[in-house]
């Protein structure tokens, strides 16, 4: 005779720990006695629905079972199709206007079997299916054969990003990213139609901003792009910041070469310098275009460059010792005219910036309001409210816009200083999202110069548009060295007294010892020498 007996045991162990708390953990044991011969219950099929020409999606109901239930095997036309311990599945790869029927039945830890299921059977279609939404559309409908994102969310990580959305149809669907439009990056597919989607992207960089672009697709294989935009991936704990070269120059030689001249920081012992080259516009990456020099050097020469390229652009980046990565220094060389001499030194821009005549921003669009620029410099802020910005020419400053503050199409943000000695030079560095992802940020190393310079801020769009252009006038200033006031304790004025003294005693002593020896010398002499 055959007998099940089945029963839970929970045991709670006790580890103290070294401090002396104490964590409890419970444990559940489950002993069976004898041959479980009991069948799961049997369930039943609810629903076999064509979702397109080459998928039907099946449900059926859930079961219990007396000891364990172990899943479900899913048949079509009679033969297993799938195990899962669901009670749904999306058959896919079918052919189209083909009839198909289904049946289910479960089975338990003991591999004892439920009857079948009741028999369900549907075609898949043969043309996708004209139909409209039946939900409520404020007067008007959409047609299903529409692929509409009903709600999205997307959760950055330090490496990944999880997106979540739901479509008011079953829609397969596709997600693409990279750094730029171009979705370089990589993308995910999926081949099942479904209204609720999840999907990872992983293998990202930790504090970088990517774009990305979600497609769906109809069953009839209509596609339509459901949500673009971009997401920065959470940077790793640093508030470091590296200033950028200083006095960054370009000077065009024997009309076919350019060659760049700079200095590193001085507070960046140990960095390297990477310069990146590009003939469509400003690289914003240490990987964004060629990669032309990186060393420690100071200067570099681009040779016969302007033979291929009529106008090239550099962006020369500091990298710490740790790693970390300066926003970017840029300038710009022109090919020469042929019948003109070889220029000197060409400006940080495509055009030399005229001095300004006023301290009042210039706007050509609204984008950004006048707190929402910042100058950070030794833990004080300053903004453009300010009507002269007041710095010190011994400390590297930050610059710092919200990245809210900005519409997310921009290409490219380029802050420029012109050299108070000579406003005829200046020098550009580019604005990058930090690593917090929260704003768009460069630090600039201190001139070491006195005198009113000029400070203009250019935003530019993808078609390397400036749509938007803010300036104001920075006065920089001597900020004498803080000379520590000199701490006096106690036994430093005692030594010098003590040494004093000593050498008194020393002097006394020898004093007293001639006086003793001449006294002695005189006594020791007979009376009655003459």
């Amino acid at each position: 005779m055959k007998y099940f007996l089945g029963f839970v045991v929970s045991v709670v162990a006790f580890f103290p720990l070294a401090s002396g708390a104490v964590v409890s953990q419970d444990f559940t044991f489950k002993v069976l006695v004898g041959d479980d011969v009991t069948p799961p219950g049997t369930p039943t099929l609810l629903s076999v629905e064509p979702v397109a020409a080459t998928q039907i999606d099946v449900t059926w109901s859930a079961v219990t079972d007396n000891f364990l239930l172990g899943g479900y095997v899913l048949l079509r036309d009679g033969a297993p199709l799938a195990t899962t311990t669901l009670t749904s599945f999306s058959d896919t790869g079918l052919s189209p206007a083909t009839l198909y029927a289904y049946e289910v039945y479960a089975f338990d830890s003991s591999n004892n079997i439920s009857s079948t299921s009741n028999s369900l059977a549907t075609t898949t279609f043969a043309v996708p299916p004209v139909a409209t939404s039946t939900e409520p559309s404020g007067g008007s409908q959409e047609s299903t054969q529409v692929v509409v994102l009903k709600s999205f969310d997307l959760t950055e990580g330090e490496r990944t990003a999880s997106l979540r959305w739901s479509t008011n149809i079953p829609a397969r669907f596709m997600v693409r990213w990279g750094r730029t439009d171009e979705y370089a990056g990589g993308y995910i597919t999926n081949e099942v139609y479904q209204r609720e989607n999840t999907t990872t992207i992983t293998d990202l960089e930790p504090g970088t901003v990517y774009r990305y672009e979600l497609i769906g697709y109809t069953p009839a294989g209509i596609a339509r792009s459901l949500q673009k935009g971009e997401f920065t991936t959470v940077a790793k704990e640093t508030n470091r910041t590296v200033p950028n070269v200083e006095r960054l120059s370009l000077t065009v030689v024997d009309a076919t070469d350019a060659v760049l001249r700079f200095a590193v920081p001085s507070t960046e012992s140990g960095a390297r310098v990477r310069i990146v080259r590009s003939h469509m516009g400003f690289p914003t990456d240490i990987t964004d275009g060629a990669v032309v020099y990186e060393g420690v050097g100071e200067t570099f020469r681009d040779a016969r460059v302007f033979l291929t390229h009529e106008v090239v652009y550099y962006t020369v980046f500091v990298i710490g010792r740790d790693g970390t990565v300066s926003s970017g220094a840029v300038v710009v060389g022109v090919r020469p005219a042929v019948d003109t001499p070889p220029a000197s030194v060409s400006s940080s821009t495509p055009s030399p910036l005229p001095v300004a005549s006023t301290t009042e921003p210039e706007v050509l669009l609204p984008l950004l309001k006048d707190t929402d620029i910042v100058l950070r410099q030794s833990g004080t802020e300053q903004t453009f409210l300010t009507e002269t910005i007041t710095l010190s020419h011994r400390e590297p400053f930050t610059l710092s816009i919200p990245r809210t503050a900005l519409p997310p199409h921009l290409k490219s943000i380029i802050v420029t200083l012109l050299d108070p000695t000579d406003q005829r030079r200046s020098y550009s560095f580019l604005l990058r999202i930090n690593k917090a992802g929260t704003a768009y940020e460069a630090t600039i190393a201190p001139l070491l110069v006195l005198g009113t310079s000029r400070l203009e801020i250019e935003v530019y769009d993808f078609e390397r548009k400036v749509v938007g252009r803010y300036r104001t006038q920075i006065d920089f200033v001597s900020t004498p060295a803080v000379e520590s006031e000199e701490v006096v304790f106690p036994d430093a004025l005692v030594a010098p007294l003590q040494k004093s003294l000593y050498l008194l005693f020393i002097i006394a002593s020898f004093s007293a010892l001639g006086f003793f020896i001449a006294w002695w010398r005189r006594r020791a002499q007979p009376e009655d020498k003459p």
